[in-house]
């Protein structure tokens, strides 16, 4: 009996420590998910940041992005609204990489260097969106919004390429720049290869839909649209179109970020792909080879090895003009070159002369900020799109369209149309480790458990 009463006293004492240590209820970051309204803003910003592509805001001789007041208009309202959040770990590495790229920038400064704060400001400001996340359903919901968006547009575009392309080829149509027209002078985004011809002396143009900044970007965009495609479920006949949209833009990086993603799905998640894409795939394949698209593709085959061709500039001299300036001064390897200051300081044709050579990320990051700050700048880039991405394969290809096959460091458009492919959806990591902690300490005892 002694006993028996022993053991209800423990259980009421443990019950009333447990009520003493009752917290409010905890809510979890993914339980109140984005409403109709939260959903159409992210498809209308979507649209707008690949519609807007080539618009920018003048800015001395240059134009700077309208993706970027787009980007912190959107960014504001979502927060306003409870969809986005600050995720603490992106948080902390960014505040850890902006603060190491300010100390050399600095450093550049102090010693009477010549460097670009307007590079380094667009590095901090194009960036600082991506510490924001919304993570768990609430995440999956907006990327695949996003991603449905993006389809739709690139879908539109790539008709409108293949229209662009092929009018030339029957000959009804000579290439016409409408939006250079219509757009007031000073608010095109300079420095883009966007009237390319085919070949030399060829009066064809390969297509770029009119409102993407050159061929190169149809091409990627519409290849990662046939990615996005295939992980969120969109008919067959869409990707075709999106193939011929490929097609159209006679560019070699939609190419081989198609290949990429191929590889990625059949070794992620081989279960994505139906019969229909197959047969979408190869009707796209014997079209292509129908058309002088084929020829111009295959003659570049060899371009990593030949000097002054579009492959060598994107794959080889970068890297190796990279290694030859961090050569000539060794302490470029510590403070880097400048903000700014690859094209200036190395082989480029940005400026007038010199060879073409398109530096991408890796290169431009080391070379202007050193390995430390650089590659604390690439950490960043790296884990945001990685950290709890909801969607598969698209993390992993749109990286390797951002770091390998573009120059897209400072590139609004085509960094915050990452960020709602992937990184806009993850993260949440110690927020959650916060949580189950909080969880666990307001959890009832053992023995009130056990005897419950």
């Amino acid at each position: 009996m002694s006993a028996t009463v022993a053991a209800l006293a423990r259980v009421a004492r443990g019950a009333g420590a447990a009520r003493s240590r009752e917290t409010p209820h905890l809510h979890p970051v993914d339980e109140v998910r984005p409403t109709r309204t939260d959903l159409r803003i992210v498809s209308v910003f979507t649209v707008l940041l690949v519609l807007t592509n080539r618009i920018g805001v003048p800015a001395g001789e240059t134009a700077i992005s309208v993706g970027i007041p787009l980007a912190y208009l959107f960014s504001a309202v979502m927060l306003f609204r409870g969809v986005l959040r600050v995720d603490r770990l992106r948080g902390e590495l960014y505040l850890l990489a902006v603060g190491a790229t300010l100390a050399t920038t600095a450093y550049i400064a102090i010693s009477g260097r010549d460097f670009s704060m307007t590079s380094y400001l667009l590095l901090v400001v194009v960036y600082l969106p991506w510490i924001l996340s919304s993570g768990g359903r609430a995440g999956r919901d907006v990327v695949v919004t996003a991603g449905r968006a993006f389809v739709g547009t690139m879908l539109v575009l790539s008709v409108v390429g293949v229209l662009q392309f092929v009018s030339q080829v029957v000959g009804v149509w000579s290439f016409t720049d409408y939006l250079s027209d219509w757009v007031p002078t000073g608010w095109i985004v300079p420095f883009y290869n966007f009237d390319n011809p085919l070949g030399y002396d060829n009066p064809i143009r390969k297509a770029n839909a009119f409102v993407l900044l050159e061929p190169s970007f149809l091409s990627q965009y519409a290849a990662l649209a046939v990615l996005v495609g295939l992980v969120i479920g969109v008919r067959a006949w869409k990707q075709a179109v999106l193939l011929a949209g490929v097609a159209s833009a006679v560019s070699g990086t939609g190419v081989v970020l198609l290949a990429v993603g191929g590889l990625l799905v059949l070794a992620r998640a081989p279960k994505l792909v139906r019969p229909s894409h197959l047969v979408a795939g190869a009707i796209g394949v014997l079209v292509v080879f129908a058309t002088p698209v084929a020829d111009t593709l295959l003659s570049r085959r060899d371009e990593l090895s030949e000097p002054g061709s579009s492959g060598y500039a994107r794959f080889v001299s970068p890297y190796a003009e990279v290694l030859r300036g961090l050569a000539d001064e060794t302490q470029r390897n510590v403070v880097g070159a400048g903000a700014g200051m690859t094209e200036r300081l190395l082989a480029s044709n940005r400026y007038g002369g010199g060879d073409d050579v398109l530096y991408g990320v890796i290169p431009k990051l080391f070379f202007e900020y050193g390995l430390i700050a650089g590659g604390l700048v690439l950490l960043f880039i790296v884990l945001a799109v990685l950290d709890r991405a909801p969607l598969p394969v698209l993390p992993v290809a749109m990286l390797f369209m951002v770091l390998v096959l573009s120059g897209a460091l400072l590139q609004p458009q085509t960094a915050y149309l990452v960020w709602l492919l992937s990184s806009i959806g993850g993260g949440d990591v110690v927020r959650r480790v916060v949580l189950r902690r909080q969880e666990a300490r307001s959890a009832p005892p053992a023995e009130l458990a056990s005897s419950s």
